[in-house]
């Protein structure tokens, strides 16, 4: 056998290997399940999505984890009146990560409900309330929002946004921060981009109304008096939950025992 023989049939051989040795991409619509233990009681919050929205999947069918990223596009969570949602992708616009935790002790206790959000705040750093909102002082360019007991409100909300002292809008002031309980032991975490026209017709969008962050930013821009307008606010607020219903679709829970006997199932 000449050299030059040997050395082609090496090639081939290496070529074969490596070709035998590659998978199939993962079909990004394939679902995948994810299991996120609670830290303050027995269960387990149980989502299940299209491979192509989790972050971290890899080319797993299934995966435990103390915290679940999620990539949604924009609209996704901002006035989507339909609940559609696709693989995301930045050809329809911008993809946000949204973010499913666990409720940790705060300060070696376990808080709930609304107190989660500002439990940590010292007391001077509420500005002013209503019998359903509280206003917030979160740091030098923000403040925050807790709302709970608002009308078809079933879960408490805390938004953040940006303040306005002598600057000028920027594009940050599109978007804002939302946090939620999920199933009373868990905490979403997701923004609110404001869909304006322009956006709309970039990426040819349609069915998405986000009137009410478009007014929350017209107020705050002006004088910041946002506890006088309840009405805007509610516009989150029954965005929220259809954001929380859109999870539920998409959830289901379970106890830890449960838990613990599919991960024996598998060993």
């Amino acid at each position: 056998m000449t050299m030059l023989r040997f050395i082609g049939i090496f090639i081939l051989n290496t070529i074969g290997i490596l070709v035998i040795g590659c998978t199939e991409p993962e079909d990004p619509n394939e679902p995948v399940t994810a299991y996120i233990p609670s830290e303050i009681s027995d269960r387990v919050y149980v989502t299940t999505f299209p491979r192509c929205n989790y972050n971290d999947a890899d080319d797993l069918d299934e995966f435990s984890t103390k915290s679940l990223v999620l990539n949604f596009q924009a609209e996704t969570l901002s006035g989507n009146l339909s609940g559609e949602f696709h693989c995301p992708s930045e050809d329809l616009g911008k993809v946000f990560r949204v973010e499913v935790d666990p409720l940790y002790d705060l300060n070696g206790k376990i808080v709930t409900g609304k107190e989660y959000f500002y439990y940590t705040f010292p007391p001077e750093s509420l500005l002013e309330k209503t019998s359903n909102i509280e206003r917030f002082y979160a740091d030098s360019n923000q403040e925050m929002l807790v709302i709970d007991g608002m009308s078809n409100q079933t879960s408490p909300l805390q938004l953040i946004f940006a303040k306005y002292p002598n600057e000028k809008l920027g594009p940050f002031h599109n978007y804002y921060d939302l946090y939620t309980i999920l199933d009373k032991d868990f905490l979403l975490q997701y923004k609110v981009r404001i869909m304006n026209d322009a956006y709309n017709q970039r990426f040819n969008l349609s069915g998405y109304d986000t009137q009410f962050a478009q007014a929350f930013k017209d107020v705050i821009a002006v004088d910041g008096n946002i506890l006088k307008h309840p009405g805007i606010i509610q516009g989150f607020v029954d965005n929220n939950e259809r954001v929380i219903n859109f999870f539920k679709d998409h959830r289901q829970i379970m106890t830890q025992e449960e838990f613990d006997e599919i991960n024996n199932s598998k060993k």
